[in-house]
């Protein structure tokens, strides 16, 4: 069976929801986000199949975690919450069967910092326009902000996010943001596809 006859769903609930429905599209309720401050909830849910037991939520984090401390998600299973989430938690999440077939993966990233970058979690379509916006902690004012790109810097902002005009591939790459004071964001993956085809194969970020 291939995968793209299967309808795999993935919930991400950090005020989030982000899934993949009608074999791997996009419904997407903002705000639509990769970057997490500790303590922010996320739960995952893996297919609206009738088999929907074949398909179970797997991850690779980027960190290893504490020995004998019980983790959420730890174990391969259809659906788990993690209710407060910490840096270790950061990483690759997927959906996959029990054929070794797999969705395609997003990342989260968990900071203990101040500072996220607000950057969309579904691939941007080619020739839209974009803004990523640069978060603190427990504030909602609007900050000055720098911008980067695969670790260059783009430009500074002063009242408003940077936008991203007419998206082509050039854009794709790793982005992150600063706050004078506060900190940098991690960096998330900025995905363009040139389809809708295509957009409806990627989830990662």
């Amino acid at each position: 069976m291939e995968v793209t006859a299967l309808c795999i769903q993935i919930f991400m609930n950090v005020f989030v929801l982000l899934s993949t429905q009608a074999c791997l599209s996009y419904t997407v309720q903002k705000p639509d986000r990769l970057q997490l401050f500790e303590y922010e909830s996320v739960s995952l849910n893996c297919g609206e199949d009738e088999d929907m037991n074949a398909w179970r939520v797997m991850r690779k984090l980027s960190k290893i975690s504490p020995a004998n401390v019980p983790e959420a998600c730890s174990n391969p299973a259809p659906s788990c919450t993690i209710h407060h989430t910490f840096e270790r938690h950061s990483g690759e999440y997927w959906c996959e069967n029990d054929e070794g077939e797999r969705s395609q993966a997003f990342n989260i990233s968990v900071t203990a910092g101040r500072v996220i970058l607000n950057i969309s979690a579904q691939p941007v379509k080619e020739g839209s326009d974009m803004t990523l916006h640069c978060f603190k902690k427990n504030t909602k004012k609007t900050h000055i902000s720098d911008f980067y790109k695969d670790g260059f810097r783009l430009k500074t902002y002063y009242k408003t996010g940077m936008t991203l005009s007419k998206v082509s591939k050039s854009d794709e790459g790793l982005y992150k943001c600063s706050i004078s004071g506060a900190g940098e964001s991690p960096e998330s993956w900025l995905a363009v596809v040139k389809t809708k085809e295509e957009e409806g194969y990627y989830i990662s970020l």
